[in-house]
């Protein structure tokens, strides 16, 4: 019987690849010189004729039906991006100036501990009367609080520093082409914030206040390892994790940087820590999801609700509705609704570096580490000839433990080929040694954060011996994680210094890549097509052609 991973179909897809192409075209050029009213009776007219075509019979009404579904959707993308973000082709022209504006904070930067600073992204909400063309922009703001009350996420905060025009970069090297690729052209510095215009939310204080309780449960018995336990922190609650240089080296060339931020890996490592801890409890499938959904939100907002951690959230949330409920259908149907989702609700998310690795990576593993995997687990026969009744204890360990390590290959194989353009593109390191260190490192980061779910539920619970006990072992694991990693690159051939020959290489690099991906399962991987070898070759080319080292 064929396997189910191979039969997947994402509909949806229909309208998530015009829209990106529409996003992309507004992200390029301005509106027209007539507005953009024609340009929405246009994309409501080419609609209308898609609904008319689609009930037509014949191979020419699937052809025009088709043509002007993505001619409408595109122009549909293009108006999103230019209502959403009317300034996003404006060029700051004023000079450096010093302003006192109100501001709404949107992200705040997490910042060493007992530091008066504070960084992060904000929207303006109010200016003086010669400063009125800033109201509804964001910005990013690096001030000094003169309050009692750390500045959070929703609350309103008058500010007074010196505003000027982001500097600009080339493409994908550094923060602010980060900053610019979130629609933000101006930077706040040299700020005091002067006094709170109105509290944030009481879901917000919630959140901020249980981050504390929550930080205090994780800190039991690691006084004596603050750089551990700050890691640990970075790790369970999104906090600044203190790294010494060599460390942050080894992490960024071992491509394992990744587990020092709250995104998809540490969201569903959380998600599968709930969920198992509600199938124990003996709750029902279909309930325990919708709690465990529910929880997984709370987790989010109380780490910080960040753009990575989000995205996450969404795509497990419609991943547990198709393994659930059988709805959309299919995991790449579901992570196309995901994508759909996010990118209506922030269109500059498609221009994000996470956006692009994320959904790069996991629609890699939809379509071609999981089929590759049942592959390989097919032909893991260890002991064909005898039979399993019996087999002994030592039969049954090495038949588990080729299983999980093939398992595990596949995965983190296709990782590393939908990874690697952006390795190179955004962190000018190409590193075959992440293959080895992902298949190591992720699952002690699994271990250390399922032990930090245990502390927290038993420090919620009163249980501190058993929170002590656990932020142990997590603390020991994560000394070897550093040991291993600052140790494995030191071996020949972990990484290299690399980059793209032109900047535009870096984004194409992922578009390509995935429509690869995307074709090789469109074919069934079938051998005729190449089997598993197109990404590979795909990769390759890319190295030979489009990549300087050193």
């Amino acid at each position: 019987m064929p396997s189910p991973a191979l039969h997947l179909r994402a509909p949806l897809l229909w309208l998530l690849v015009p829209l990106m192409a529409g996003l992309t075209a507004a992200r390029v050029w301005p509106a027209p010189g007539f507005g953009l009213g024609p340009l929405v009776w246009l994309a409501g007219l080419v609609g209308i004729g898609a609904v008319w075509c689609a009930g037509r019979a014949g191979r020419l009404a699937w052809f025009a039906w088709a043509a002007a579904l993505l001619v409408s959707v595109g122009l549909g993308g293009f108006v999103l991006l230019q209502v959403r973000h009317p300034a996003w082709h404006e060029v700051a022209s004023r000079p450096p100036r010093e302003v006192t504006v109100t501001m709404r904070v949107l992200q705040a930067f997490p910042v060493a501990p007992a530091t008066r600073s504070l960084t992060g992204l904000a929207e303006i909400i109010a200016t003086g009367e010669h400063d009125r063309e800033l109201t509804g922009r964001r910005i990013y703001f690096s001030a000094i609080r003169r309050i009692s009350v750390p500045p959070q996420r929703s609350g309103r905060y008058v500010i007074r520093g010196v505003i000027e025009p982001l500097p600009r970069e080339p493409a994908g090297t550094g923060f602010n082409d980060y900053l610019a690729n979130l629609g933000i052209r101006q930077r706040l510095t040299r700020a005091h914030i002067m006094s709170e215009a109105s509290p944030p939310t009481w879901f917000q204080g919630f959140c901020a206040r249980t981050q504390d309780r929550l930080e205090g449960i994780l800190r039991h018995g690691l006084a004596e390892q603050p750089q551990t336990a700050s890691l640990y922190l970075a790790m369970l609650l999104g906090e600044k994790a203190v790294l010494s240089a060599e460390q942050e080296n080894a992490f960024m060339r071992s491509g394992t940087f990744h587990i020092f931020s709250i995104s998809g890996l540490h969201v569903a490592a959380i998600a599968g820590a709930i969920y198992y801890t509600f199938n124990l409890l003996r709750i029902p499938r279909r309930p325990a999801v919708a709690v465990s959904l529910i929880v997984l939100w709370l987790y989010v907002q109380i780490t910080g609700a960040s753009s990575p951690a989000m995205r996450a959230f969404l795509m497990i949330a419609f991943l547990s509705a198709y393994q659930t409920f059988r709805l959309p259908g299919n995991a790449l149907a579901a992570l196309a609704a995901a994508a759909l989702v996010t990118l209506l609700l922030d269109p500059l998310q498609l221009f994000s570096t996470g956006f692009q690795m994320s959904y790069t990576v996991v629609v890699a593993l939809v379509v071609m580490g999981r089929p590759l995997g049942e592959k390989w687990l097919a032909a893991w026969r260890p002991f064909a000839l005898l039979p399993k009744a019996d087999w002994r204890w030592h039969h049954l360990g090495i038949d588990w433990g080729g299983r999980w390590v093939l398992g595990a290959l596949a995965v983190c194989w296709t990782a590393f080929l939908a990874s690697a353009p952006s390795g190179i593109g955004y962190f000018q390191v190409f590193s075959p040694g992440s293959l080895l260190a992902n298949l190591v490192i992720i699952p002690l980061s699994i271990v250390t954060m399922w032990a930090g779910f245990v502390s927290l539920v038993a420090g919620l619970a009163g249980l501190l011996p058993v929170s002590v006990l656990s932020n142990t072992i997590a603390a020991w694991t994560i000394v070897v994680m550093d040991w291993l990693l600052r140790h494995g690159i030191e071996l020949p051939g972990v990484y290299f210094e690399a980059h793209f020959r032109s900047n535009w290489l870096a984004p194409a690099a992922l578009v390509l890549m995935t429509a690869v991906l995307l074709a090789g399962a469109a074919g069934r991987w079938a051998p005729r097509h190449g089997g598993y070898w197109p990404p590979v070759a795909a990769l390759a080319l890319l190295l030979i052609l489009g990549v300087k080292f050193g």
